[in-house]
């Protein structure tokens, strides 16, 4: 009986949870980062404003649950990824086809963060762990013969940058034809790179 109670304790809480990222959500989108309220997030979620607060005791702490969630599918898909049984240039594929995916799923909300001043801790974390995350590929890609041998570190970090200018495409008003468009061009340039052969020592073209 305990575990039962236990069980339906952890489903409604889960279910609050959701109902109050929908809310919030909604309540970012039409009102941004700065009129968003503890208020207006409850009264979008039916709750009342003591039940938010036993959940979140502050907006910061709302934000940061929400930043949490925008990236968590993202962060669950690259950890399987990096597991999955495939090639170094499959994985990069992969990761950079999914962030473009999970990045237009919010594109509106993803928007607000970004250019906030919340969740700056958090934030460093998720570029820890992506950068581990390409590097790790980059390692197994030059092991494995699928890339030339470089300093992976180095190559991750490039990647990272080029990641983090992805997101802050989708966050601008540019297009999502165009963050499709920048995702395809990484993908050609780590696979096929974007210079022509050139003979050692020399500017000429072979």
């Amino acid at each position: 009986m305990p575990r039962l109670r236990k069980a339906r304790k952890e489903l409604l809480n889960a279910m609050m949870k959701e109902s109050i990222f929908e809310a919030a959500t909604s309540v970012l989108s039409e009102h941004g980062v700065d009129g968003t309220t503890m208020n207006r997030v409850a009264e979008a979620a039916d709750v009342a404003k003591s039940s938010l607060y036993d959940y979140f005791p502050s907006k910061d702490d709302l934000l940061e649950f929400v930043s949490e969630r925008l990236r968590a599918p993202f962060m669950h898909a690259m950890e399987e990824t990096l597991r999955a049984d495939l090639r170094a240039p499959q994985k990069l594929e992969r990761i950079l086809r999914i962030a473009f995916e999970t990045g237009t799923k919010h594109k509106a909300v993803i928007r607000l963060l970004v250019h906030s001043d919340q969740d700056y801790q958090s934030r460093r974390r998720i570029r820890l762990q992506i950068l581990e995350s390409f590097t790790a590929i980059f390692e197994q890609g030059i092991t494995e013969g699928s890339f030339l041998p470089h300093n992976p570190a180095h190559t991750g970090r490039m990647f990272l940058g080029a990641f983090r200018e992805l997101y802050e495409l989708l966050a601008s008003s540019a297009s999502e034809e165009a963050a499709h468009e920048y995702v395809n061009v990484l993908i050609d340039a780590a696979l096929h790179g974007i210079s022509i052969h050139v003979r050692p020592g020399n500017s000429e073209v072979e």
